[in-house]
């Protein structure tokens, strides 16, 4: 699974829109698409925001590991 995907699936999770995550992250809705489309890749600023708005970690998000909570 791709990080697009990974942030997709979370948003999903947490029954979030992508203009509710955008807020919450400091970017636009397209950003978030792109982001879910792999048309585009996070920054650092924004992984970091990410991780606090879906409640996981970048280990994650970035396909380290399978444990949303990095245990």
């Amino acid at each position: 699974m791709s990080l697009g995907r990974r942030i997709a699936s979370m948003r999903g999770f947490r029954t979030m829109t992508q203009e509710q995550l955008g807020g919450l992250v400091g970017v636009s809705k397209p950003t978030v698409s792109n982001w879910e489309n792999d048309r585009r890749t996070p920054d650092a600023d924004n992984l970091r925001a990410l991780c606090k708005a879906l409640g996981c970690t970048a280990d994650y998000l970035l396909e380290l590991t399978d444990d949303m909570n990095g245990r």
